[in-house]
């Protein structure tokens, strides 16, 4: 009863919190009554200087101090990133609340009604003028200030269908918001509190937009490390329909899909004209092997980019080659850099129409500019961003008391975990990986195969530049795991493995692009396959039958858990003589609880250790250096789980006294002690 209240008054919360946040937006701040900023025009990014900004910095800690439990995903973005960002210039924040989260989505509306409430005096998105807000992207839609914040669709060039499109570039795992380089500058009246210093003119909204496209922000990498796509620049004309102009900007860029989607420009090239023609990027045109770039293809048996597709590829995917007006338009030699450079003269006054040679679906693009020659296009190309190097051993010596068997917990985001306990030089252990871990955007691994794009391959390259690079591996002592057994289908895998030192064992998963989105953990199952020692059998000695352990009819004393030899009787049997052995009592080794013949698992008491792979029974109660099979006293079962108390007939194998000692690898970590009495006969 309880938790059913519980539950529905937690949902009814999570109904009512978007109604009661939205609340915030009647009630007037005190900024209010301030002469309301106007609206800003479009500012892209011009420079980079991506030291966050103090609008920025306000407005980002407001939203999560407004929006509590709400988060950030940054502000700042590389110089190095390709395209037009204004994370580039500091101002624009990615404020992390997630569609999928009916808090967060509650969130989203009530900033949105109040971000674009008209306030007392009738200014229409008073708050948001008075932030400096220039545009918001949020779950497939944009709201512009140039454009009055009327909503409307927006779809990322990333992004081929909307419904294959991941939530990161369709932005709903995070809202973002550009600011002008006034809002940024934190000069506007939601900061200053003051009238607005100056005030420019007000769009109306019939005004033509920019003629500059709607910015896309670049957002965190998605399932690889796509190059981050240019905003293709406005081709300056002499007068509609339009010659390019080359005198007014140094290049145009264009986005081309390499689906074999044609990209016809809107400008003209002038008939006689000569243009510096540079293309860059990679795609994939199947698996995360089969990668491209505008002239040169990846050859997996030569591990290298060769020019050229081969004979089979062509026949069912086509050249891939870039083509300029129908004609390729570079030769025979790769790019280590994947960039190409052209030099074309117009034949003719015509548009310029860029394709890629390809006949089915593909992952990726290439950005190709059209330059007067000697410009510098490099901002336009795409970048591509630094991997992590793959793990190395972090394992430490003198740890524990040595591992039997243990399970470790392997997270996705890359981070390295080790084995609680130590291993030992030349010693076989098995080593089996379970689960699949997520490593954000689409992309899972289960320490041997990679998910891409829906499919699992055994081998699969995060970086189209390195196919192949085995990513999503897991890594153990620094060195790539490699299976016996076990398949992609079934996310179970399995390896034996030799210790090459005395110490722990260290696990981590090769994850080259982290990018925050990382879920999941794999468990890493390490069992010892080489045999423990067996503890040994007393020493024989010379019959003495007038002795008096020769004719001692019965016997008790202790035996300590701790103790890797054990305890000797007084009691000397011949060999051949049978004798009672009754013991009781339990002990501990670490975290296990165990009596003498069984141990206590997450299901109770059971003969032996599931997570054990030994033929042995580890922390049994051996009989003069052997095994006994020991009967529960007063119970039917195999376990005495409540008295712990046991017996056993034992036949003397030599002639002397017994000694009884516990298997164990180590017992420096065992506490406890055994009760025995032996009765002869």
């Amino acid at each position: 009863m309880t938790r059913r209240t519980t539950r529905s008054t937690r949902s009814f919360l999570l109904r009512l919190l978007p109604a009661l946040v939205a609340l915030a937006v009647l009630v007037p701040t005190a900024a209010s009554a301030l002469p309301v900023d106007d609206f800003g025009s479009y500012q892209p990014q011009t420079g980079c200087s991506p030291k966050a900004k103090p609008g920025t910095l306000k407005l980002a800690a407001w939203l999560q101090k407004t929006y509590q439990g709400s988060g950030s995903l940054g502000i700042s973005r590389s110089c190095n990133d390709g395209g037009v960002s204004e994370h580039k210039e500091g101002r624009a924040f990615d404020w992390e609340i997630n569609v999928h989260s009916a808090r967060d989505r509650g969130y989203a509306a009530a900033f949105l009604e109040r971000a674009f409430a008209t306030d007392a005096a009738g200014n229409k998105a008073a708050l948001a003028r008075r932030m400096g807000i220039m545009y918001i992207i949020w779950n497939d839609h944009i709201y512009a200030s140039y454009d009055h914040f009327s909503k409307r669709a927006y779809k990322n060039s990333g992004c081929t269908k909307l419904a294959t499109c991941g939530d990161t570039l369709r932005h709903r795992d995070h809202m973002h918001i550009s600011l002008t380089r006034a809002g940024g500058a934190g000069t506007t009246s939601f900061y200053t509190k003051k009238a607005p210093a100056t005030h420019t003119v007000t769009p109306k909204p019939s005004t033509p937009k920019p003629s500059t496209p709607a910015p896309k922000p670049t957002a965190p990498k998605p399932t690889a490390p796509k190059p981050t796509k240019p905003v293709s620049h406005p081709a300056p004309t002499h007068h509609e329909p339009g010659v390019l102009d080359l005198r007014r900007v140094p290049y145009v860029a264009i986005n081309v899909r390499a689906d074999g989607t044609a990209s016809t420009t809107s400008f003209k090239i002038e008939k006689g004209a000569t243009y510096t023609v540079t293309t860059a990027g990679l795609f994939s045109y199947g698996s995360p092997r089969q990668v491209a770039d505008a002239a040169c293809v990846w050859s997996p048996g030569r591990k290298a980019f060769v020019p050229g597709a081969s004979r089979a590829v062509r026949a069912s995917q086509g050249s891939l080659d870039l083509t300029v007006n129908g004609f390729p338009v570079y030769g025979s030699t790769c790019s280590a850099s994947h960039v190409y450079t052209a030099t074309v003269t117009a034949r003719a006054t015509r548009t310029v129409t860029l394709k890629v040679r390809n006949t089915k679906a593909t992952y990726g693009a290439l950005v190709v500019t059209l330059s007067r020659r000697g410009a510098d296009v490099s901002r336009a190309l795409p970048s591509y961003p630094s991997l992590r190097p793959a793990p190395a051993f972090t394992g430490s010596a003198s740890r524990g008391y040595g591992l039997v068997a243990d399970t470790v917990a392997v997270p996705a985001d890359g981070s390295t975990v080790s084995t609680g306990t130590e291993l030992k030089k030349g010693v076989q252990y098995r080593l089996t990986v379970t689960g699949t871990a997520g490593l954000g955007y689409g992309v899972s691994s289960d320490g041997d195969c990679l998910q891409v794009g829906g499919s699992w391959y055994e081998q699969a390259s995060l970086d189209l530049r390195q196919p192949d690079q085995d990513h999503g591996q897991l890594y153990v002592d620094g060195a790539p795991f490699v299976a016996d057994t076990g398949s992609c289908a079934s996310h179970v895998h399995s390896t034996t493995f030799t210790a090459q030192r005395d110490a722990t064992l260290s696990f981590a998963l090769w994850d080259p692009i982290y990018s925050g989105g990382a879920d999941g953990e794999l468990a890493i199952s390490v069992q010892r396959l080489t045999p423990l020692a067996s503890p040994t059998a007393a020493q024989t000695e010379a019959y003495n039958k007038r002795g008096y352990g020769w004719t001692q009819t019965h016997d008790w004393f202790q035996v300590s858990s701790a103790s890797g030899t054990g305890a000797v009787s007084s009691m000397r049997l011949k060999a051949g003589e049978r004798v009672s052995v009754l013991v009781r009592g339990t002990q501990r080794s670490g975290d296990t609880t165990a009596d003498a013949s069984c141990v206590l698992t997450s299901d109770g008491w059971a003969t032996r250790d599931p997570e054990v792979a030994l033929d042995q029974d580890v922390l049994d109660l051996w009989v003069d250096g052997q095994p006994v099979t020991w009967r529960a006293l007063g119970r039917s079962g195999t376990c005495s789980d409540d008295q712990h108390s046991y017996v056993a007939t034992f036949t003397a194998t030599h002639n002397g006294p017994l000694r009884l000692a516990v298997l164990d690898l180590d017992y420096r970590d065992n506490r406890g002690t055994f009760d025995v009495t032996l009765l002869r006969g």
